[in-house]
């Protein structure tokens, strides 16, 4: 199921640019010495205190990726669920996040035949990722889950349940890459959903408190078995900025640094993905680069 964008800026025909313009603008991609494929799949989960541009980052990774050729799945895991809003899609509807979808899950973490307060641990999640998912950027998956609850609805035991076996079943759809926008905190690493991924990519803007965040994170993910976590910079706005984050991480060096870039914030605006440029798109191509270069995983996960 889908849904239609926003109402389109006035003299554009639908809200996101044509699928293939996000290619124009990662034209250097084609130049910056990523092979073409992963011999073997990789999953990245993209975390961070709130509002530290984790979405933004996650969407610009996929995007270089994906322009030089790899098969890349988006999941979009926030319970706020923008994901959407960085990605070229394929066509004029947004996903359902599948959280709106309560039939399918509650019909999935077995709620609808356990006695109430009861879920499965393990759900049957087959047939989820084919019903949540559209496409981006020429044929690319995304599939939004979009986790919410009102005041009052209770804890999100199954759908944290169903999470963790949809990113253990995400394999299932032959992604050279998958890209994890995770919720934002801590959740989602205290409850060991992400314990299938690869590596972590922790996203730190400039502020001790984000710091702070990232050391926990990184604890966590290490608690969970994930040996490779890197911290990611984003938004600063000089150099002397992202000296000083430097300085606070450490001996845990940052794997790309994303200055501040006044087109994201444009975008974000007119509700339409950002164009990747300048250093804003050096640190994504290096990022991509890094991460391509990694040696394969050995990272399970129960089922």
């Amino acid at each position: 199921m889908c849904t239609r964008h926003p109402a389109p800026d006035s003299g554009h025909a639908h809200a996101h640019p044509h699928p293939h313009h996000h290619l124009h603008h990662l034209a250097d991609i084609h130049r910056s010495g990523l092979r073409a494929r992963r011999k073997t799949p990789i999953r990245i989960a993209v975390v961070g205190k709130g509002g530290v541009g984790k979405t933004t980052v996650a969407g610009a990774l996929a995007r270089v990726l994906a322009g030089h050729g790899l098969h890349v799945l988006a999941v979009d895991a926030d319970p706020d669920a923008n994901l959407a809003s960085v990605l070229p899609l394929d066509s004029e509807y947004r996903p359902v996040p599948l959280a709106q979808r309560r039939d399918l899950i509650q019909e999935a973490s077995g709620r609808s035949t356990l006695p109430e307060g009861l879920f499965l641990i393990n759900p049957d999640t087959g047939d989820l990722l084919p019903k949540g998912t559209v496409t981006w950027g020429d044929g690319n998956p995304l599939v939004a889950l979009g986790w919410g609850k009102g005041g009052g609805e209770g804890c999100y035991c199954a759908e944290h349940a169903v999470l963790r076996r949809l990113l253990y079943e995400a394999g299932s759809l032959a992604a050279d890459v998958t890209v994890i926008d995770s919720e934002a905190g801590l959740e989602h690493l205290s409850r060991g959903t992400i314990a299938a991924v690869d590596l972590v990519l922790v996203v730190v803007e400039p502020g001790q408190r984000s710091v702070e965040t990232a050391v926990t994170v990184r604890k966590l993910a290490n608690d969970l078995g994930i040996d490779r976590v890197y911290p990611i910079v984003s938004g600063y706005k000089d150099a002397a900025e992202l000296e000083t984050v430097r300085s606070w991480l450490g001996p845990w060096v940052p794997v790309a640094a994303f200055p501040y870039d006044e087109r994201i914030r444009t975008a974000d605006l007119r509700g339409v993905p950002p164009l990747l440029g300048g250093d804003f798109l050096a640190a994504a191509i290096g990022l991509a680069a890094y991460i391509q270069g990694l040696p394969s995983s050995s990272a399970t996960v129960s089922t």
